[in-house]
């Protein structure tokens, strides 16, 4: 049986984990029978072992925590990707000393297989005397502070396999470069303007669980995506493709994990927001390369005006199917390695064009200006350029003092900030590409619940108070409202 894990973050902490951890120290000194206890050292490692514990439990009841206890995982070649505060004999000793002490259980031993490299880290659940302490100390996903390294550099992606469906590079260091310090630098700032907004999603706790349900779908067919809604997940970092060139999106949000069709429930300081997304951003920027103009490319998701399909749904299911294949054709060497990835998807292809194969022909004609980067492996180029854009946009709705939160190339941000956002995309994109582009309001997808939300059938609230004690203060409930 394969348990529900969480792995462990070495780089979060919260005000309330550490009183916890203060509180327990003595008991683990006792436990531990030391007559020289490094106090500091212990509290800090308890710190974020309790804070992993909660967040895993919270999130889901039956889920655990997954722990190394692997001294190379601590000094190993990842080393530069870890909390290098963290020592092994430390967080070794805190776990066997809180099991002991019943506050924690091994669920699962971890294990190597020397033969084919595959592991398992230890598993470990709270027992409930530390559920109880969560409670009394007050923990929660608001308060959640989060340190690290917010460049991740991964080499090149290994091939699918049957046991490795949605494979990664492995996460490689590299030397700090005036380009990796700036880009650290701004992501802090972001970070930080995060930090100090009310993200929040304005659901009832029944459709937390419908949602919560979608996620763990999801999570089977990529166990890359959370399995839950963490409201800690606050802040973003960059993932870069075997070089700075390439690649470079921002993750971490949760806003980012949750169904599309719930982001219209987001709410940024007690604000209702709305979507905005580039208009098929990719090909825009390659045909702006190749010098033409915005008007000249419209829509090329849409290869013609499709005016034998009466229906919306249907023009609708053929533009996205075209636009799978160009995000597909975009990132392969030769026409037949798309055409195996495109079918691997299981998108039937428009009927209009005959199949697949065909589908790429009329791609490849009506897009005869930009055909040469089809096939050429520069989709990782082109991204590194939008994650530019993408970075520019937060900054300087910073500097008006507002947040968005980015979806890849889509923003969400407080209704009353759409137009200074609008606005904002526009100046990036003339500041990159020399030229506006065309923006999408993505229509909200899910409604306002059917009764209004309350302290009683929903948990909005209490995230809303949490994030609110940070600042000594509290308000009733309210229903959000537009600023």
């Amino acid at each position: 049986m394969t348990l529900l894990s969480q792995p462990f973050d070495p780089f979060i902490s919260s005000e309330e984990s550490h009183e916890l951890a203060v509180h327990l120290a003595p008991e683990i000194k006792v436990a531990l029978g030391l007559k020289r206890f490094a106090t500091n050292q212990y509290v800090y490692h308890l710190e974020r072992i309790i804070l992993n514990l909660y967040l895993a439990q919270s999130s889901n009841p039956d889920k655990c925590l997954g722990i190394s206890r692997q001294k190379n995982y601590y000094d190993g070649d990842q080393v530069f990707y870890q909390n290098q505060s963290l020592s092994f004999t430390y967080m070794v000793n805190t776990l066997d000393a809180l099991e002991s002490l019943g506050y924690i259980q091994m669920v699962q031993k971890g294990w190597i297989d020397l033969f084919s490299g595959c592991s398992q880290t230890t598993r470990y659940k709270p027992g409930q005397s530390l559920i109880d302490l969560f409670d009394e100390y007050d923990l929660n996903h608001q308060s959640v502070v989060k340190e690290g390294l917010p460049l991740r550099l991964r080499g090149k992606k290994p091939r699918k396999t049957r046991t490795n469906k949605n494979p990664k590079g492995k996460l490689i260091s590299y030397r700090r470069t005036k380009q990796t310090k700036l880009m650290t630098k701004n992501l802090a700032v972001i970070n930080n303007a995060l930090s100090e907004a009310d993200i929040n999603l304005y659901v009832s706790n029944t459709e937390m669980i419908n949602l919560n349900a979608a996620m763990r779908n999801k999570h089977e067919e990529d166990p890359s995506k959370l399995p839950e809604t963490q409201f800690s997940r606050k802040w973003l970092y960059r993932v870069f493709n075997e070089t700075f060139e390439k690649g470079g999106r921002f993750y971490g949000g949760f806003w980012q994990e949750i169904p599309s069709d719930y982001r219209s429930r987001l709410t940024i300081d007690h604000c209702i927001t709305y979507e905005i997304d580039f208009s098929s951003l990719h090909a825009a920027i390659l045909y702006l390369k190749e010098g033409y103009k915005r008007e000249d490319f419209l829509d090329p998701y849409q290869l013609t005006k499709d005016v034998g399909l009466k229906s919306f749904d249907a023009v609708k299911k053929t533009r996205d199917a075209i636009k799978v294949a160009m995000n597909i054709m975009f990132n392969t060497t030769n026409r037949y390695a798309a055409l195996g990835a495109i079918e691997a998807t299981g998108l039937e292809a428009p009927q209009k064009y005959g199949g697949w194969l065909a589908t790429l022909k009329a791609i490849e004609a009506y897009h005869e200006p930009i055909a040469h980067y089809f096939y050429a492996n520069k989709g990782l180029e082109v991204q590194a350029l939008d994650s530019q854009i993408v970075e520019m946009i937060m900054l300087e709705m910073i500097k008006q003092k507002s947040v968005v939160l980015p979806v890849h190339d889509s923003f969400v941000c407080k209704a009353g900030d759409l137009g200074l956002l609008i606005e904002t995309m526009n100046k990036a994109t003339t500041h990159y590409l020399g030229s506006d582009l065309f923006i999408t309001l993505e229509p909200p997808k899910a409604g306002r619940p059917e009764k209004p939300l309350t302290a009683g059938n929903s948990n909005f609230y209490k995230r809303r108070n949490h994030y609110l004690k940070r600042f000594n203060t509290q308000e009733d409930a309210i229903e959000p409202y537009i600023l």
